[in-house]
């Protein structure tokens, strides 16, 4: 179907891939999409906006401050074309037209998502009624069309960006058989075989913001037991929006599935069904709408992926194993603990299948860096001396950040370049210039030691897991 966007709706999705890449991200979301809507502050949206009460000085500064270009390319994630397809379907409605910014916050509005949907409703936007307003416009003041032919190079990108995804479906960038050859197949459990989920310990995951008091400093507050049960429920991960955390629960002595607890409201959702087979370790795969998981079956353990919905979508390894842990470096590269004696640190491709080892005695604590492609990893040098290092994955060169409080290993960044760690019940930070500090001191009464720390995207959520009382 041919789609015709308006000068101001292909500025505004240029500003949306710079506010993905000012945050380090490899796609474009519903909240960028926003976010370059309303920093554009085009003349007939601001119009609109003021027939509807509307300030777009009351938004969030990150939604009102975004760069006016961005010179490279960035996908579109499956939320995204929803939005873009919601602001097609609301210009098809009016008289012919362009999709302009106005059609654009509408998609946003209508199919955005529960964090988009969030800021808006709190805004005090209703898509109603935009939408009635949009409709009411004489056909003159529909938006002009742009000339696609003499749009800027980065403008034009996006615009076919934005218009293939209507053409045909996103590609699967993995192959149905990992590039790395077939599965083997898996045979009976060894007589030995004990479910990891036997001996998992209680655990509860813990919920809160993060905020800068005077002189930008780290605050950790309204901390609550978002779990709150006797049994594991562990290594969360934030979704790509912010708005939900993955994590794996134990269901019974011997079985674990991936959950997602729902921030607003506080509910929780049981993602993966697999009956003889246990997921640990969720983490979304960059500009994918799907998560990998480390995928436990008879004493065989394999990095697999998985729908947003559950759904398995098979392994991406298939001479990897067994895996322990992983984080993704972009959306085809990861990095895996691979259990051994000693176990070791490997990097794969999930296109091309190649699988490099580059470190030996890796922690289990593995991240993305924020705003880079590289890796961080915990190398233990000695018993008691482990360090937190940088991992190129493409040259496989490491260099040393930070020394871990000792016997220390669960970790997460700040999108600002900061460091978080536990250390007992205390949150302590790191930065380059400062060293460890305490961020915070928790209630000793109200749970065991810091454990596995996950921040989200836009660093306003930590989830912390601590041991129960």
């Amino acid at each position: 179907m041919a789609i015709d966007l308006a000068d101001d709706a292909i500025h505004a999705l240029n500003r949306a891939a710079a506010a993905a890449a000012r945050e380090g991200g490899e796609a474009i979301e519903p909240r960028h999409v926003l976010a370059g809507v309303i920093s554009q502050a085009d003349p007939k949206l601001l119009e609109i906006l003021s027939q509807l009460d509307l300030d777009p000085a009351t938004l969030p500064g990150p939604l009102r401050d975004v760069p006016e270009t961005y010179e490279g390319h960035l996908p579109f994630t499956p939320a995204a074309h929803k939005v873009l397809a919601a602001a097609v379907e609301a210009t098809s409605a009016e008289e012919p037209g362009a999709t302009g910014s106005a059609h654009l916050l509408l998609g946003v509005a209508r199919a955005g998502g529960p964090g988009s949907s969030a800021v808006l409703g709190e805004w005090g936007l209703s898509p109603g009624a935009l939408a009635a307003v949009l409709a009411s416009r004489p056909a003159s003041a529909a938006p002009a069309k742009a000339d696609t032919v003499q749009t800027a190079s980065a403008a034009t990108t996006l615009l076919l960006a934005a218009i293939l995804p209507f053409a045909c479906a996103p590609a699967d960038p993995f192959a149905a058989t990992p590039a790395d050859g077939p599965v083997p197949e898996i045979g009976p459990a060894p007589a030995d075989y004990r479910p990891t989920a036997a001996g998992a310990p209680s655990t509860d995951i813990w919920i809160g913001r993060i905020g800068r008091g005077a002189g930008g400093a780290l605050q950790v507050r309204d901390l609550v037991n978002a779990t709150d049960r006797d049994g594991y429920d562990n290594q969360p991960a934030f979704d790509p929006s912010g708005t939900a955390v993955y994590y794996t629960s134990a269901v019974d002595s011997t079985q674990t599935e991936t959950f997602r607890l729902l921030l607003q409201p506080n509910a929780a959702e049981q993602v993966t069904h697999t009956p003889g087979a246990s997921e640990f370790s969720p983490t979304p795969i960059p500009a994918q709408d799907a998560f990998s998981a480390i995928r436990e079956e008879r004493g065989r353990q394999f990095l697999w992926r998985y729908g947003a919905d559950g759904s398995g979508m098979g392994p991406i390894f298939a001479t990897v194993e067994p895996v322990g842990y992983h984080a993704w470096a972009n959306g085809t590269v990861a990095a895996m603990f691979v259990l051994g004696d000693p176990p070791t640190l490997r990097v794969g491709d999930a296109l091309s299948g190649e699988v490099r080892t580059v470190a030996e005695n890796p922690g289990r604590s593995i991240h993305r860096i924020p705003g880079s492609e590289d890796i961080s990893f915990v190398r233990k040098v000695a018993e008691e001396e482990w360090w937190i290092e940088r991992l190129d994955p493409l040259t496989g060169e490491a260099t040393r950040l930070a020394r871990t409080p000792t016997g220390r290993e669960d970790y997460a960044w700040t999108p600002e370049g900061e460091i978080l760690i536990g250390d007992g019940a205390r949150l302590l930070a790191w930065s380059a210039e400062a060293g460890w500090w305490e961020v915070a001191h928790l209630d000793e009464t109200d749970g065991g030691d810091i454990s596995r720390i996950a921040v989200s995207g836009d660093g306003t959520r930590i989830a912390l897991v601590r041991n129960r009382p």
